[in-house]
């Protein structure tokens, strides 16, 4: 994760790929993001410069489009029954005639009784965790979400151990706020980004050891698999990775997914992610920095076909003595020769939801009210005996 990731990611064209011009100019008037619903849902929206607006919550909720007055005004309906329970994100896309277009996405949280509900941590195992057993997992269903400040003495540390905390909106340590970075809402850890006026934001981090080190490593070889979601906005990175060294020097990062949100002008307009590695400290036998492999995972080739933020995705990750692979909802999407590194040493799991930062792209969140949600449904660790 590093500021150079701007650049190399104008140079591969993914900033680019949407031909179109974004603007800002989608606004939901009523419900408010995040809130509760129930029952008939209604949402009203402006739209002061499109002429064609649709609704999406993974499949079409606006067959036809929404119809808007004169003034840009308009609304539709829709059963929560329909709507995943929990959270969910509506995602509106609007056209118009000079060829521009904008996306919004609505996160609610769906608490009709009769909405279906997902089963939690699955009982089958993962095709990479075959022959093993698993040795952590946490499916947040508790309101103790044991982190603190430093990790010690409980399960999460709150920031990256020892050094490196990258985002713009800074990671906050555990509060009773309702506010605060941290939420446990019935089967799921909320992190929460959230930016008052005059303040610097805060969001949130989890490491699986704390700034002594110690705590849960998964140690080679394993599989490790994260559920979640979270919301494509300008500066929203939302990512579940590894790391083999908590100190500076010889270390690999494994990125089992990199997310970059928002659309429109200096945003990265993609809906998908990416899987990386990173060799730091390391060189080959010319000297030269160790190149590792990196690869934009399109969702839209994979599963459902919907984003990261549309709907929950499983990211899981394999590494043994000969390959490290990375799978999207239980299916393989990359595949490398393992870095002796990455099996000689045990890996820090963390999943965080940054803002802005080392990322390099640009934050707004204006027209969220500076707030935004990462959901995290389940994490789980296997090993071979």
């Amino acid at each position: 994760m590093r500021t150079w990731l701007l650049s190399f990611l104008c140079l591969s064209g993914i900033v680019s790929m949407q031909a179109q011009t974004y603007i800002e100019d989608l606004r939901v008037v009523s419900p408010k993001p995040l809130s509760d619903v129930n029952g008939r849902l209604t949402v009203t929206i402006t739209a002061d410069r499109m002429t064609d607006v649709s609704a999406f919550c993974v499949e079409e909720l606006t067959p036809g489009g929404i119809q808007l007055t004169k003034g840009g005004r308009g609304k539709f309906r829709v059963d929560t029954k329909r709507l995943p329970a929990g959270p969910f994100t509506i995602q509106l896309r609007g056209t118009n005639a000079q060829g521009e277009r904008d996306m919004y996405e609505l996160q609610l949280y769906n608490v009709n009784p009769k909405a279906a509900r997902h089963a939690g941590i699955p009982d089958t195992i993962p095709q990479g965790a075959a022959d093993m057993e698993c040795v952590f997992w946490d499916d947040f269903d508790k309101e103790d979400i044991s982190i603190s400040v430093d990790g010690r003495g409980v399960r999460y540390n709150a920031h990256k151990p020892t050094f490196g905390d990258f985002s713009g909106w800074p990671f906050r340590s555990p509060t009773s706020d309702a506010e605060g970075p941290f939420v446990q809402r019935d089967d799921y850890l909320i992190i929460q980004a959230r930016k008052p006026e005059g303040s610097r934001g805060s969001t949130g981090l989890l490491a699986t050891v704390d700034m002594d080190g110690n705590g849960f490593w998964a140690r080679p070889p394993f599989y490790m698999e994260c559920r979640m979601m979270a919301q494509s906005a300008p500066g929203t990175w939302p990512a579940f990775w590894t790391v083999t060294n908590i100190h500076r020097g010889i270390g690999d990062e494994l990125d089992i997914i990199e997310a970059y949100g928002g659309w429109g002008d200096g945003n990265p307009n993609s809906p998908d992610y990416w899987c990386t590695a990173h060799y730091w400290g390391q060189t080959d036998a010319d000297g030269n920095e160790l190149k590792a492999p990196c690869k934009l995972i399109s969702m839209a080739d994979h599963g459902s076909g919907s984003s990261w933020s549309e709907e929950f995705h499983t990211y899981g990750l394999f590494v043994d003595e000969s390959y490290t692979i990375y799978y999207l909802d239980d299916e393989e999407v990359l595949r490398h020769p393992t870095n002796p590194v990455s099996y000689a040493h045990p890996h820090v799991l963390l999943v965080n939801y940054a803002i802005g930062g080392a990322s390099g792209w640009k934050v707004d969140l204006e027209r969220y009210g500076n707030r935004s949600n990462m959901y995290v449904d389940y994490i789980r660790v296997f090993q071979r005996p």
